[in-house]
């Protein structure tokens, strides 16, 4: 599952903007206007997100000094508890893709923002381990869309352990829709 193109559309319209006044304002980037220039570099754009993860607390001086909607303000605050980290993709389903924390076996419904993860993922092997942001984003979790895929193939064992975390947390209802 993927957002909606309205909803993929606004989560830029915030995202780019966010990273161009992290980027002015602690000058990770060399360049001032990075993220209104068009065709960003995704390594560019990690740098800066990594930055922001880390100190979400950037999210308030940001909506301090802008001029959103409050639909807009509230998406952005959301993002204050973001989760980032490492992440077994286990499965896709037809609501989105089965992310499993590796910190705390925690599981995660995501979807993605243009395309499902599903699509973004067609050739890798599953399960898959990917490093990541999750961000809540309205009714849904989605990832910053700049993720790295981690190389490695797992055994049967690691796959029928991955497997039985996530039917625990299905027999459970503790799969997260919503952070």
């Amino acid at each position: 599952m993927k957002l909606s193109n309205e909803d993929a559309k606004l989560f830029y319209e915030l995202f780019f903007p966010l990273l161009d006044y992290v980027n002015k304002e602690y000058h990770i980037l060399p360049e001032e206007d990075y993220f209104g220039q068009g065709m960003i570099d995704p390594q560019d754009a990690v740098e800066v997100a990594h930055f922001l993860w880390e100190r979400t607390w950037i999210i308030d001086d940001y909506l301090e000094r802008s001029d959103l909607p409050e639909e807009h303000m509230e998406i952005l605050k959301s993002w204050k508890g973001c989760i980032t980290g490492r992440f077994i993709i286990e499965r896709h389903l037809k609501k989105g893709s089965v992310f499993i924390s590796i910190d705390d076996n925690s599981v995660f419904l995501v979807n993605g923002i243009v395309s499902s993860w599903e699509e973004m993922l067609t050739n890798a092997p599953m399960p898959t381990l990917l490093d990541a942001t999750l961000l809540p984003f309205k009714n849904a979790i989605i990832s910053d869309g700049l993720v790295s895929v981690i190389p490695i193939i797992f055994g049967p064992n690691s796959k029928a352990d991955f497997k039985e975390i996530y039917m625990d947390a299905k027999r459970n209802g503790e799969i997260k829709a919503r952070i």
